[in-house]
């Protein structure tokens, strides 16, 4: 008789906790791309880009920022065209998500985007992402689930950040493609 009115209760138990779970986001672990030296949240990659010079890719990155950015005096913290460097300080803003779909904006996330051109290649590298605060924190907190400060919602930041960048990246490699030219042959 014991055991049945343990296993009742132990029904009655699981499904009480299923029930709350109802309504709750289901929030996927953040795929951001971690350095293993830094530790630090961070997008890196050589793109080629066969014989063109530094000085163009150069142009053609300072043509892509002028176009994706509103403000290039703001973000452009030093260019070198003889070095092939961009320095480039931007962010991106969060939201907190609510159950019934809406956004709540929540804050701005800065980072750090450097642009190096090479003979034939580019290189570019996003990194120290920190959320706007009274003292610069560090996104990469947001990672750890042994943080008493750390919730569920965390991942969504981190996956809103990640989305926001991977357009970046993409609007960046198609500005960084060699011009069209298109011959009016009459």
């Amino acid at each position: 008789m014991k055991r049945i009115i343990c296993l009742v209760a132990l029904i009655v138990a699981s499904i009480c906790c299923f029930g709350q779970n109802k309504g709750k986001l289901e929030i996927p672990y953040p795929n951001v791309p971690i350095d293993e030296n830094t530790n630090l949240v961070t997008y890196k990659e050589v793109v080629k880009q066969d014989n063109a010079t530094p000085q163009e890719l150069f142009d053609r990155a300072m043509l892509w920022v002028k176009k994706f950015y509103k403000n290039t005096n703001e973000v452009i913290k030093s260019s070198d065209r003889e070095q092939g460097v961009i320095q480039i300080r931007s962010s991106v803003r969060i939201h907190v998500l609510k159950e019934d779909g809406s956004k709540v904006f929540k804050n701005i996330v800065y980072y750090n985007m450097k642009i190096e051109c090479r003979p034939g290649r580019y290189r570019y590298t996003i990194t120290d992402f920190n959320e706007k605060a009274a003292s610069a924190a560090p996104v990469e907190v947001w990672l750890n689930t042994e943080n008493p400060k750390w919730e569920i919602g965390q991942y969504a930041y981190l996956n809103q950040i990640d989305e926001q960048i991977l357009a970046l990246i993409e609007s960046l490699e198609e500005g960084m493609n060699p011009p069209v030219i298109i011959e009016d042959e009459w």
